[in-house]
């Protein structure tokens, strides 16, 4: 949703554009509502901004260029863009329930105009969100028994800056968090894992858990394990040749079967890949 006012004066005019009509934000973390503003140059640089976001009314100042007129429990948890850049975004760190509701803001240019965007449709609303969302965890269907896998563990979060503590049930090698990407309003962050899975890994959860100030929740992924061929064991002279047979007359494909009494195993071959059946 994408809303703009004007105000004219005098022909001067300042324009403002805000991304949301409302954001979601996770309780303990931060949340950015987005904003830019615009004005006529007229040829003129202007240099002096006073950029001030209210909550509810004029009378409650969450945000102001004079640091001490913001109410007592907003102080140290807002700041602003930098308004010479046009930027008036507002971000609310450590947000609580209590946080929720409508805001507005003013823009003061020196020279120039002032404007406080109060109407209905100026005015955007934060909604706090109490549980994160799971992650979601991603790794090839079929993973090899010995051979290294990676897995991407993405987390969605309502403020980059502020990442959550991420943690996977199985060892392995961490990559950096990936660059947030765009998830509607909030940010998807990745992260990877490079492990070597086993045999003991087959129908195992591989977890990844996404600490948010206190707040946990875990995303997994069931691992399907294939044995890895390389690993098997070749035949040896301790085997005794038992019922050689050609599965065609003419054919190549040699296949038959021996026992090894040390070790009370038959082993089932053919010229590709031998098959131990214990005993």
């Amino acid at each position: 949703f994408n809303w703009s006012l004007n105000c004219q004066e005098k022909n001067k005019i300042i324009l403002i554009y805000s991304s949301f009509k409302s954001v979601v934000g996770l309780s303990g973390s931060c949340v950015l509502i987005p904003c830019t503003f615009s004005y006529p140059a007229n040829e003129k640089t202007y240099t002096e901004f006073t950029g001030i976001w209210y909550k509810g009314n004029e009378k409650s100042t969450v945000y102001h260029t004079d640091t001490s007129k913001i109410i007592d429990s907003f102080k140290g948890r807002t700041l602003i863009g930098d308004l010479r850049k046009n930027d008036c975004s507002l971000k609310i760190s450590s947000l609580s329930s209590s946080d929720a509701g409508p805001f507005m803001f003013r823009i003061e240019i020196k020279d120039l105009n002032k404007y406080t965007y109060k109407k209905k449709e100026e005015i955007v609303s934060i909604t706090v969100k109490e549980t994160p969302e799971n992650p979601t965890v991603s790794v090839e269907e079929e993973v090899t028994s010995g051979k290294p896998v990676t897995a991407t563990c993405a987390v969605s979060h309502s403020c980059p800056s502020d990442l959550p503590r991420v943690s996977w049930s199985h060892d392995g090698s961490h990559s950096s968090p990936s660059q947030p990407q765009n998830h509607g309003q909030w940010k998807l962050t990745s992260y990877s894992l490079t492990f070597t899975p086993s045999r003991e890994d087959h129908n195992k959860r591989l977890s990844c858990s996404a600490e948010f100030k206190g707040k946990t929740v875990t995303g997994y992924k069931t691992l399907k394990v294939k044995c890895n061929q390389r690993f098997f064991k070749e035949p040896s002279l301790s085997y005794l040749f038992i019922k050689p047979f050609v599965k065609q007359k003419g054919s190549s494909d040699v296949k038959g079967s021996l026992w090894n009494p040390l070790d009370k195993k038959v082993l089932l071959w053919h010229r590709e890949a031998p098959l131990f059946l214990s005993v």
